[in-house]
């Protein structure tokens, strides 16, 4: 007797593959009728999903409040870092190179000719250090200084004892910044509650060259959302660009180049929140005169 000759196993499979099929007509039909897809994103989608987003907030206060108490709170936990990294990790872990940072190498190689200090905002644990280096040519004497939150910071210096990492560094202060000459952040100041403006002000020597990527901007009021971690919720931004661009040319920075990165933000019950694209910029200080 072959398999398929079992009694009932045709209609069995027969009748998984329905189910199947029914499943997903159905997740189909909510996607597409506007309140019941919200609300399927928000109750269902959101807790399930990493780099999913709910809730419009006025402050990080507001949004944190709003985190279950079941579920970590923000970034800086040991569970999200892979506290074993530091002895594991190995250079071909660190140094891929990702595509959309093609704008960001042929601006920092051009900030290179004049300028050998880089203050990494949020850069992890170094990863466009390890795979830059591999693509343009650093200057001599470079010094390469991470910002990341502490637990980051405790992996971050543990990878340097294994992995020759010349002038490469690591800090959670965004007070050293002061006297850097470049200024690169990719991917976090959505999670930084003060402004890029902010965190520029009070240093009494700023960075001749600030650039910035793969940040969430819209043309509406500033407002922050909740981004599901997976093992956290943690605050995020979405900035106004118009006011981003005006709060660091009154700083005497000049915009010189700006690019799109093709990534959207959606937050259920809210269309006119709606991020069409996450942005990159350029500036660099106005010259006097």
């Amino acid at each position: 007797m072959t398999v398929g000759s079992v009694p009932g196993q045709p209609r069995a499979h027969y009748s998984h593959r329905r189910t199947f099929s029914v499943k997903a007509a159905l997740q189909t039909l909510v996607s597409k009728l506007p309140i019941v897809a919200d609300y399927y994103a928000y109750h269902r989608v959101f807790p399930r999903t990493a780099n999913a987003y709910r809730g419009v907030f006025s402050s990080f206060a507001e949004a944190t409040q709003a985190i279950p108490k079941t579920i970590q709170a923000g970034y800086n936990h040991a569970s999200l870092h892979g506290v074993d990294q530091a002895q594991t990790l190995k250079l071909e872990d660190l140094n891929t190179f990702q595509p959309i940072d093609y704008p960001v190498l042929v601006w920092l190689r051009d900030a290179f000719t004049d300028s050998k200090t880089v203050f990494d905002l949020g850069g992890n644990l170094g990863q466009s250090y390890y795979a830059y280096r591999r693509l343009i040519p650093y200057p001599a004497g470079l010094q390469w200084q991470v910002c990341d939150v502490p637990e980051k910071v405790k992996v971050g210096q543990g990878l340097i004892q294994r992995i020759p990492s010349p002038g490469l560094s690591y800090t959670s202060g965004f007070e050293a910044a002061d006297g850097q000459e470049i200024l690169l952040t990719c991917g976090t100041l959505q999670y930084l509650e003060p402004s890029l403006a902010d965190i520029l002000r009070p240093l009494a020597v700023k960075p001749r060259h600030l650039i910035i990527n793969h940040v969430p901007f819209y043309r509406g009021a500033q407002y922050i959302t909740l981004q599901n971690l997976w093992g956290s919720y943690a605050p995020y931004k979405i900035q106004n660009e118009g006011e981003f661009v005006a709060d660091l040319a009154a700083l005497g920075y000049q915009l010189v180049d700006r690019w799109c990165i093709d990534r959207t933000c959606t937050i259920p019950f809210h269309p006119d929140r709606f991020v069409e694209a996450y942005q990159g910029f350029y500036f660099r200080q106005a010259i006097a005169g």
